[in-house]
């Protein structure tokens, strides 16, 4: 008797559990042989840059054309999945340098330390950050599910949920919060572009922008709080009552 014929005889509910499994092996099998597509992409993309074809990345996989087209639909759709990579790195780091620390870490230092990881992965990818850019897959797309930068907004009003609460602590207008996350994403993206395209190749080492985005996003943060007559305390935790304090008004 085949395998089939024994499946097909079998009462129902061990037919569902049957073809349950197989179903979840094909959909393990496929999501492991996309993560192997896109890994051949990031890297023929760091080799070629903009000028990368399908053919290209075909050859890096070792997989014909056709079989690009069945995992991804067209070149937009593997683009958008190596994007899709670049802003899960992104979060996963994330998770390390801001969630795993708010609690207990000053403020200044979960945000240097987030910066310094961003920076440190912009700078090991720089040519697909360049073209995740010029496809328009890295800025923030405003529908959440288009560019790199909708991760790092979401880490990014992650944390501005913590500044929201302490100035609510203080009976402070929070309203200035979404501002200031849009200001800090626009900041940081217009500089990380010049910085790939031209500031490494002037000498500014990852260093002295990762501590340039630290200064720049304070220095945002700071005068949103001073807006609504608020000042923080960097050096304290989220957790910590004194983190927010009002300003004397004149």
């Amino acid at each position: 008797m085949s395998v089939v014929r024994r499946v097909s005889s079998a009462p129902s509910q061990v037919q569902r559990r049957v073809m349950d499994a197989r179903s979840t092996r094909w959909d393990e099998h496929r999501v492991a042989v996309r993560a192997q597509l896109v890994d051949a992409a990031i890297r023929i993309i760091e080799r070629y840059g903009a000028s990368v074809s399908m053919d290209d990345i075909a050859a890096e996989a070792g997989v014909s054309k056709p079989k690009l087209y069945r995992y991804f639909g067209d070149k937009a759709g593997l683009n958008g999945a190596v994007a899709a990579k670049l802003g899960a790195l992104m979060w996963e780091s994330a998770q390390v340098t801001i969630f795993a620390e708010q609690d207990h870490a000053s403020v200044d230092d979960m945000i240097r330390s987030s910066v310094q990881s961003y920076v440190a992965l912009v700078g090991k990818h720089p040519v697909v950050v360049r073209f995740l850019m010029a496809n328009h897959l890295f800025q923030y797309s405003g529908s959440g599910d288009g560019g790199v930068a909708d991760q790092l907004r979401s880490v990014m009003e992650a944390v501005a949920d913590r500044f929201t609460e302490s100035l609510q602590r203080v009976h402070a207008d929070a309203s200035i919060i979404p501002l200031a996350v849009a200001s800090i994403l626009g900041a940081g993206l217009s500089a990380t572009q010049w910085w790939i395209d031209n500031g490494r190749e002037q000498g500014v080492d990852d260093k002295f922008f990762a501590a340039h985005l630290s200064e720049t996003t304070w220095g945002i943060i700071n005068g949103a709080a001073a807006t609504v007559g608020v000042a923080f305390s960097p050096d304290l935790p989220f957790s910590h009552p004194g983190f927010a304090s009002r300003l004397e008004m004149n």
